[in-house]
């Protein structure tokens, strides 16, 4: 009852070989058998695409075998057999692919055919019987089989449908949280930077002859202020229209160098002296995750320096490769005393504070390690990415 295949030659495979075997001694199969049960054969070739005309033309060539048998008064008519049995098969078919009037027409049909076939042979209960099993188990095997395929066709739906829906709701829940934290940002962060920048502002106008020092830090603030409030008004446009906004923090290959350098900048004019060891060829390379990545880790423990060892500290920034040819980020400070800083970390154990478990975690996300700790009398913070420069050299 499948398709189009190699298994629709069975029938023809079969109806050969019952001709050729199952007969009683004595008696050959005729020439009108062999054509009844070819014929009949080939039909089912047909049967997936037009099930009902398949079954009444077995129908019609097993009721044409019975009159041709009994006026002959043949013994045995196994071509009306073979017919017989793949008109049950093709009535099943009918049952699977045509529910409705065309199953009963073709169950009308092959109980006339199977009645002439079998009537003169057996008594009117042994042609009840076969009645009951040509055309009632065929019907009873192709309703069911299609009642399955119906059941597990609205089951896949409705799998789809819970698929759909779990990710209708994951993306409405995104959108609430991406609203709420655009919100915050907006009246709270945004509302205080903004503040900031203004009195910044007004400071530098009012004292406009005062100390220069103090000057160049109301000019800075009120600059590092303006480029945060501009930040945070593309994240919110981010975080409330995703598809229309534009990402803030993606680097280009070009633009990491620049933003190195401006961070440092703005650390050597808040009074700490840093030491960059850069390599301009390993940056260059970045892809724009590890260069997002870069940049944060130095930007945060920049400002972990100024938070903690103060003006006057001595720092080194490295980026380069380390000896597995993997990506190394260093930020190493002497406390603000001005002690001599080893070249690696000693005794790190894991930091504290927001910025380093977003560090950590930024690091980890690209299969890197982030260790921060104490070193001689300063902090020293060391990422690894070991898969940055595999990447670039693929």
């Amino acid at each position: 009852m499948g398709g189009y295949g190699w298994t629709r030659l069975l029938p023809l495979v079969g109806a050969v070989a019952v001709l050729s075997l199952l007969h009683i001694p004595g008696f050959r199969p005729t020439a009108l058998d062999w054509v009844v049960a070819l014929a009949a054969a080939l039909c089912v070739l047909a049967g997936a695409r037009f099930p009902l005309t398949v079954l009444l033309v077995q129908c019609a060539l097993v009721f044409a075998a019975s009159l041709v048998a009994g006026a002959a008064r043949e013994v045995q008519d196994l071509g009306g057999g073979v017919a017989q049995i793949l008109a049950s098969v093709a009535l099943g078919e009918v049952a699977l692919r045509r529910p409705g009037p065309p199953v009963w027409i073709g169950a009308a049909a092959l109980t006339v055919a199977a009645s002439a076939h079998a009537f003169p042979l057996y008594s009117i209960a042994a042609n009840v019987l076969i009645i009951v099993l040509d055309v009632g188990l065929p019907v009873l095997l192709g309703t069911f089989i299609r009642t399955q395929r119906e059941l597990a066709r609205q089951a896949e739906l409705r799998a789809v449908e819970a698929e759909r829906r779990r990710g209708w709701e994951v993306g409405a829940a995104r959108t609430a949280e991406r609203t709420a934290v655009a919100r915050e940002l907006h009246d709270v962060v945004a509302h205080h930077v903004a503040a900031i920048v203004l009195r910044a502002g007004v400071a530098r106008h009012v004292v406009p002859n005062g100390d220069p020092d103090l000057l160049d830090a109301l000019d800075d603030v009120h600059s590092i202020g303006g480029q945060a409030l501009t930040d945070l008004r593309k994240l919110v446009a981010v975080l409330r229209n995703p598809a229309e906004g534009t990402d803030p923090a993606l680097l280009a290959a070009a633009d990491l160098s620049t933003t190195l350098d401006e961070v440092l900048t703005r650390t050597r004019q808040a009074g700490v002296e840093v030491r960059a060891h850069i390599d301009p060829v390993v940056v260059d390379d970045l892809d724009t995750v590890h260069r997002h990545a870069v940049w944060r880790v130095v930007q945060e423990g920049l400002t972990n320096v100024l938070k903690h060892a103060g003006p006057g500290a001595e720092t080194e920034v490295t980026v380069r490769r380390d000896e597995q040819g993997g990506l190394l980020v260093e930020v190493i400070d002497d406390g603000g005393l001005g002690a001599t800083m080893p070249p690696v970390l000693s005794g790190a154990s894991p930091g504290s504070g927001h910025g380093l478990i977003v560090m950590r975690e930024r690091v980890e996300l690209l299969d890197g390690t982030l260790r921060a700790g104490p070193c001689a009398t300063g902090w020293a913070l060391r990422a690894t990415l070991p898969d940055a420069m595999a990447r670039v050299a693929g």
